[in-house]
């Protein structure tokens, strides 16, 4: 039997329902349960978030951050505690492979995909064609600035810096605006504002990926986000992303602006980043994939034996 552990939290309750539902979807509805933040006795326990009780995580985020690699306050890795991780892609398996600290081996890291791709595909196929001509639509969708590291206290995200500029790109452009939802009182994902954009502004979130992989370019503010990524994220895919530059890195607004009225596409470079880091990247289903996966771990007595960890569960 496979137990979805779920969050309490209010902000990702949206997020993880449309996760869950996608691996959901394609189990036999006798063979699964969930519960709130308890992990259940002889299930495998399956959650989205790595501080809560279960055997297998796979983030609520498809974005690195650096997730599985955060500690409790021992300094022990909240990953070392589960028998599996499933990650969107290789690239992210080789680097937590590769990590001295983390003890998990390669045949307990699992590279699966991103299921709400399965999704946002799905609403593109059935949203309507536009034929006539527009003004190009730009959706700024930051990731959230509830964390503020260093000495600076300055987070990762462009939120609420960028805000500023929207009167300028709104006298050119048409403009949407979908903050994390940890900024917003309403939490939905974005989906129709992601699917309608032509082009995309944002920082180390989800939404950076979903958004190359539905084939839109995406655009950073450089000049506002600086090198805190680096910084604050050494080592994260996303400190790779602007190390490498890939994707549209402008210094200025002035200079963002002309980007926005030239032609913009997404280079090779994205393309193979992308390929490497989501399996899906191409077109397969994930949410399939997972509950394959899901059916063969608790076939093989995954959730068997000793108890789940009792983790200082907290609000991610």
């Amino acid at each position: 039997m496979i137990n979805f552990v779920l969050s309490k939290s209010g902000n990702y309750g949206l997020v993880q329902q449309t996760l869950l539902t996608s691996i959901a979807t394609h189990l036999d509805r006798r063979h699964w349960t969930a519960s709130i933040e308890i992990a259940r006795e002889g299930c495998l326990n399956f959650s989205l978030f790595v501080r809560q009780p279960a055997h297998v995580v796979m983030s609520h985020g498809v974005a690195d951050k650096n997730y599985f690699t955060v500690a409790d306050d021992n300094g022990e890795f909240y990953a070392n505690r589960l028998r599996a991780l499933f990650v969107p892609g290789a690239w992210l398996k080789r680097k937590l492979v590769a990590h001295p600290d983390l003890r998990l081996g390669e045949d307990q890291i699992h590279s699966v995909g991103w299921p709400r791709l399965d999704l946002l595909r799905q609403l593109a196929q059935s949203r309507p064609k536009t034929g006539t001509a527009r003004r190009r639509r730009i959706l700024w969708a930051p990731t959230h600035d509830f964390r503020k590291p260093g000495p600076e206290q300055a987070s990762t995200s462009s939120y609420p810096a960028f805000a500023q500029h929207l009167p300028e790109l709104e006298r050119d452009f048409e403009v949407a605006v979908s903050v994390h939802p940890r900024n917003r009182a309403e939490k939905k994902p974005t989906d129709v504002a992601l699917l309608d954009a032509d082009v995309v502004i944002s920082d180390v979130g989800t939404l950076v990926y979903e958004a190359w992989a539905l084939g839109k370019p995406v655009i950073f503010p450089r000049w506002i986000l600086g090198d805190r990524i680096q910084e604050y994220l050494p080592g994260s895919a996303e400190a790779h992303i602007f190390a490498s530059r890939l994707g549209h890195h402008p210094a200025s607004m002035e200079e963002l602006l002309e980007m926005l009225r030239g032609p913009l596409a997404i280079g090779a470079d994205v393309e193979r980043f992308m390929s490497d880091y989501i399996d899906n990247y191409s077109g397969a289903a994930s949410g399939p994939r997972i509950a394959r996966l899901l059916e063969r771990l608790d076939a093989a007595g995954l959730g068997a034996g000793a108890p789940v960890a009792d983790f200082c569960v907290s609000a991610e």
